[in-house]
C-alpha cells in the first residue's frame, strides 16, 4: 500500500475534531497532516448546555427490548451534533478537493450506493463516536443523546468506530503516540467520561466481545460509585458543583480549592481500584502491564498537578501522560486505512 493521506474525525461530548494524517506503509504508523479543524457543539444556536441524558437503566432496557423511544430533548441535541459533523465534513471536502487527494481502490469501498463526491469523501474519512453502536447509529450514550439513525443522516460516513478504541490506536499507531512499541499496556483517557483501552499481547482488547473485563462506567467501587463518576474530570467537577455555592468549570479551578481535597482523594482511590482491576486482568491472561498512559483532559491536568505523586505512589508501573488532543482522530484515520 502506498503512502496515503486520510482524515480522522473525533466526535466527543463537547466538540468535533478533524485531523488529516499520512499513513506510512513501511512503519504502519500515521503522522499528523496539515489539516486540523475543530467545532464546538456549543457554537450551534440550538445547543442545550443543560441537556440531561436519559438514565442509563432506561437506555439499557430500551436497547435490549429493541424499542428505543427518543425524547424530544434527545432529538434536538442529536440534530445539533449531526449538523456540526456535517459542517466539519464540508470543511474536509474543500480540503480534499484543494489537495486532489487520491482515492483508495480497496474493494471495501466499492459501494454502488455512493457516487461522485460523496463516494470520494467516504473513502477518505474515519469517524469515531462514543456510546454503544450498531451498523446504523448510537443506541446507548452515557453523556449525550442517542442517535440511532446517525449514518442515514450523514451519507459521507459509512462506519462508526469506537472512540475509546481510536484513543488507544492514536497512542499506539501514530508517530505522536505514547504507546508505540507497547505489547501490554493500559490507556485511561479522562474527559466527559473515561475512555478505556487495553493492549494485551499486542492486540487491542474489544470490551464488547469479552466478559472478563469491564469499562470504567461499569466498574463500581465499594461505595457503589462508578470509576468514571469519580475519576473523570466531568465527574469530579460535578461532585463539587453539587455541594458548593461557588461553581467551577475546570479541574484547574477545582484544584485551587482546599476543600476539594476529598474529591481528589476519591479520584485517587478510583484510579487505584481501576489499576488493581486491570492488573488482575493481565495476570489472569499471563501478562504484566508494562506502561500506563493517561490522556485527554485528565492527562493534561495530571501532567501538571499534585495528583501525579498521589497516583504514582500507588503502583510501580511506569506512567506517561498524553497531552495531544489529536490522537483519537489519528486513531480513526489509522483504523480507516488498516481495518
Amino acid at each position: 500500500m502506498a503512502n496515503r493521506e486520510i482524515i480522522g474525525i473525533d466526535c466527543g461530548a463537547t466538540k468535533v475534531i478533524a485531523q488529516s494524517a499520512t499513513y506510512d506503509s513501511k512503519t504502519g504508523l500515521v503522522s499528523p497532516g496539515e489539516f486540523h479543524h475543530e467545532i464546538n457543539y456549543s457554537d450551534h444556536p440550538n445547543w442545550n448546555a443543560k441537556f440531561v441524558p436519559v438514565h442509563l437503566d432506561i437506555q439499557r432496557q430500551e436497547y435490549f427490548e429493541r424499542n428505543i423511544d427518543l425524547t424530544e430533548p434527545e432529538m434536538d441535541q442529536g440534530d445539533v451534533i449531526v449538523e456540526t459533523i456535517k459542517a466539519v465534513i464540508s470543511e474536509i471536502e474543500g480540503f480534499l478537493v484543494q489537495k486532489n487527494i487520491s482515492i483508495s481502490t480497496s474493494p471495501h469501498f466499492n459501494s454502488p450506493l455512493l457516487q461522485g463526491s460523496k463516494k470520494r469523501i467516504v473513502r477518505n474519512i474515519g469517524l469515531c463516536f462514543p456510546g454503544i453502536k450498531n451498523d446504523c447509529g448510537v443506541l446507548i450514550m452515557a453523556n449525550g443523546p442517542r442517535i440511532p439513525n446517525l449514518l442515514e443522516r450523514i451519507p459521507e460516513i459509512d462506519t462508526l468506530y469506537n472512540d475509546s478504541d481510536c484513543c488507544v490506536l492514536g497512542e499506539w499507531k501514530s508517530t505522536i503516540g505514547k504507546m508505540q512499541n507497547c505489547n501490554n499496556s493500559v490507556y485511561i483517557g479522562g474527559g466527559t467520561g473515561i475512555a478505556d483501552g487495553i493492549i494485551l499481547k499486542s492486540e487491542l482488547i474489544d470490551f464488547n466481545k469479552r466478559n472478563d473485563v469491564k469499562r470504567s462506567w461499569e466498574l463500581e467501587m465499594p461505595s457503589e460509585e462508578t470509576i468514571e463518576s469519580c475519576l473523570s474530570p466531568k465527574g469530579m467537577i460535578h461532585q463539587w458543583n453539587l455541594s458548593q455555592r461557588e461553581k467551577v468549570k475546570t479541574l484547574d479551578q477545582l484544584s485551587k480549592n482546599q476543600n476539594a481535597d476529598t474529591i481528589f482523594e476519591k479520584a485517587t482511590e478510583a484510579f487505584s481500584f481501576l489499576i488493581q482491576n486491570r492488573t488482575q486482568f493481565f495476570k489472569a491472561n499471563h501478562a504484566e502491564i508494562e506502561k500506563i498512559v493517561i490522556g485527554q483532559r485528565l492527562g493534561i491536568f495530571m501532567a501538571n498537578s499534585k495528583l501525579i505523586s498521589l497516583l504514582e505512589s500507588n503502583t510501580d508501573i511506569p506512567f506517561d501522560y498524553s497531552i495531544d488532543r489529536r490522537t483519537a482522530a489519528l486513531g480513526a484515520a489509522w483504523k480507516r486505512i488498516c481495518s
